[in-house]
This record gives C-alpha cells, structure tokens and sequence, in this order.
C-alpha cells in the first residue's frame, strides 16, 4: 500500500498543473498581465482589467471587475495613484485572503512635484508622473515585484517564477540593442504629445518633449495654449504630434494643419495597436510610428 501510494504522489507531481491548481492573478492594465504570463507560464490564470486602449485615469467601475477580483490570490497594480479604482474594485469584491502588489515599488519617478499641487495644476500626480511602464527600463524593477508576488502567494514554485523571469529579461537584453539602434534617428529630435504619458519612454530614447497639447495633465486646451503650441512648432520645425488612441483628434489635427506637422498615434499599452502581439512588437511599433512621422 505504501508503494501504491507514492506512486500515486510521483504521478500527481509530474502531471501538469490542472486548471483549478493555477495561480488566480489580475492586474488592472495590460502591460502587467503581459509581464506576469511571462513570469507565471501555465502555473497562473491572468486576467487585466482596462482595455489596452483604454485612458487608465478613468475606467469605469463595473461589477464583473469585482468578479474577477473574488477569488483572485494576488492583483498587481500600477500604483503613483493613476488607477486607483483598482483600489475600490479590490474592496468590493470582498476578497479578504487577496495580496496586492504595488508595482512602482522600485521605480524613481520622474517628475515628483516640488510645490502644493492644487486642481488648478490639472491632473497632476502626487508622487510622480506614474507612465513608468513605457520605458523598457523600467521591465526589470517591475518584473521584481512581479515575481516576489508570485513567489509570495506561491512560495513553492518561487524557483521556476526566477527562471521565467531571468530568461525574459535575457531575451530583452538580446532584441532591445536592435531596436535602440532602428530609433537612432529619434535621439534629439522634439515631438509634441497630447497628454504628458512619454517622459520615461523619451528618457529611454532620447526624445525631447517640448511642450503638450494639454496644458495640465486632464485639462483641455484653451484658445491661447493652442496659440502657444502653434507657434512652438512653427519655431523649432516640430514634425510629430504624438497622441494616445482615447483622445479625440480633432485638435492635434486642427494644430498640424496650421503648422504641417504630421499627428501619429502612439499606444501606451501592449495589446493596443495589434490584439496579441509582444512587447517588443509593441515597443517597435511605437518607434516605427514615430519614425514615419519624422520623415
């Protein structure tokens, strides 16, 4: 009998995961389910909350969110307070045995307010501009909070959750040198953007980011803005007007009439521009957007 028996454990640990014995896992964008599938493989069922197209500022709260969250072990978060109805759908689905993972934990924000920031300011963000996703720098720090969540909920796959982790970053490390190569031609030149979403993407790329269409992050253009955005492009012979797909185009395209410059659309999550595709065919499809544009 004892022989039977440890055969039959031997067979259950050699038998692939079934479906009830993942991981449950949600993040509230694209990008960090993307990150987590890469890391968790078939040991975690991952969903995200926004739409990869969607403005992360504002999502809709809706009860089937707090459904996903219900029987969820761990959710990841972008955190800088840019989704913080990730916060609430966690409170109402009433999961008390959920972990909640920050994923700006070992990110330094760029752009940290150094005064009173009142609504006067717009949109802006206590603690930071929080579009650090958008950097490829910044998949290392926040891959290491992925995989202490995981390892956390799921200590005892900690090990396979490392090699995932080491082996993504490894085949980043070897296509992320051709891609900075095709975006040369970017370094230093200026772009306008609608919404002040593409500091660490700039940063990573050396892109100068004069001005935006928004005065104050959330705050649309009035007359005399539009008027300085105009005259700033005609001055330096800004050629792109970057914008994400949520915003309505009419005035980007109403300002590259009037200057000639062309308005391209750049999407700041995976999944947005091509339903399924990877973060280097996201990343490079950015850089291509970009670079047509400057032609």
């Amino acid at each position: 009998m004892k022989q039977i028996l440890a055969l039959v454990a031997a067979l259950v640990v050699a038998l692939p995961m079934s479906i009830s014995a993942r991981i449950t896992v949600v993040t509230s964008t694209s990008d960090l389910a993307y990150f987590a599938k890469m890391i968790g493989g078939d040991f975690i069922s991952v969903e995200s909350i926004a739409s990869p197209k969607a403005d992360l500022h504002y999502v809709e709260m809706r009860p089937s969110y707090m459904v996903k969250v219900r029987d969820a072990d761990a959710v990841f978060k972008v955190g800088l307070e840019l989704d913080m109805w990730m916060d609430r759908i966690v409170d109402g689905s009433r999961n008390n045995h959920v972990k909640v993972f920050d994923c700006a934990r070992y990110i330094t924000p760029m752009e940290v307010p150094t005064f009173k920031a009142d609504a006067s300011y717009g949109d802006l963000h206590r603690f930071g501009n929080p579009h650090y996703w958008i950097s490829p720098a910044s998949v290392e720090p926040i891959t290491r909070v992925i995989l202490e969540g995981l390892s956390l909920v799921d200590p005892a796959r900690s090990s396979f959750y490392a090699g995932n982790r080491d082996a993504f970053l490894a085949t980043l490390d070897k296509e992320l040198p051709a891609i900075k190569t095709e975006a040369a031609p970017l370094e230093g030149v200026e772009i306008i953007t609608y919404h002040n979403s593409w500091p660490y993407f700039a940063e990573y790329f050396g892109i100068k980011l004069p001005g935006f269409i928004e005065k104050y992050p959330g705050v649309g253009p009035s007359p005399s803005h539009m008027r300085d955005i105009i005259d700033l492009i005609k001055q330096d012979h800004i050629k792109v007007i970057a914008m994400e797909p949520y915003f309505e185009k009419r005035v980007p395209e109403k300002i590259a009439e009037m200057t000639g410059a062309t308005v391209v659309t750049l999407y700041p999550s995976i999944g947005g521009r091509n339903e399924g595709e990877s973060y280097i065919d996201w990343l490079r499809g950015n850089v291509k957007a970009l670079l047509a544009g400057i032609k």
